[in-house]
């Protein structure tokens, strides 16, 4: 089964991606930065990797074709209800099925802000990732920045609270 293709989704439908493992691991490594679904198909009785990510699950083949799409069904499901926005290494901040473009500077502080979605980021972490590369930053600087990142993920349904002298949290719609 790991030869089989998958027809296209339909728009409401995000793409899974099929991984043999552990042949494809580069493969597997890259979809996992891109933030892209993605089904394992663990061959000849090897281990398969451990992993938290929802956006993943793994299958032992060979496989029917009905526990394939029962399995990548499943995948869909649990993925997109428990959406949270994923950054990659090429400036592409996606939620959901809407992507956008950030520039390198909003990708430094977006990071935790993804990595941590819904909990706050200290001003301070901020302020000291947009200083890094020897710049110093003013606390007007990150202003403007945070202000720019809120705008940018508007269109997400995204939205950047803040934490008064605190820091910032990035939140999902409601």
């Amino acid at each position: 089964m790991p030869h089989t293709k998958m027809p296209p989704p339909s728009s409401a439908e995000e793409q899974v991606q099929v991984v043999r493992w552990p042949l494809e691991a580069s493969k597997l490594e890259h979809f996992r930065q891109k933030g892209v679904l993605r089904l394992l198909v663990i061959e000849n009785g090897a281990t398969p990797p451990v992993s938290t990510d929802m956006r993943e699950d793994w299958v032992r083949s060979p496989i029917t074709r009905e526990d394939f799409a029962a399995r990548v069904s499943a995948l869909r499901a649990r993925a997109s209800s428990h959406d949270v926005p994923v950054l990659d290494h090429d400036g592409l901040l996606r939620y959901g099925t809407r992507v956008v473009p950030v520039s390198p500077t909003e990708m430094y502080l977006l990071r935790p802000l993804v990595q941590r979605f819904g909990s706050l980021v200290a001003r301070d972490e901020l302020l000291t990732l947009l200083s890094s590369g020897g710049n110093t930053a003013s606390r007007n600087a990150l202003d403007l920045h945070v202000m720019r990142i809120r705008r940018r993920v508007l269109p997400l349904g995204l939205r950047v609270r803040t934490a008064s002298r605190r820091g910032y949290l990035l939140e999902g719609p409601g």
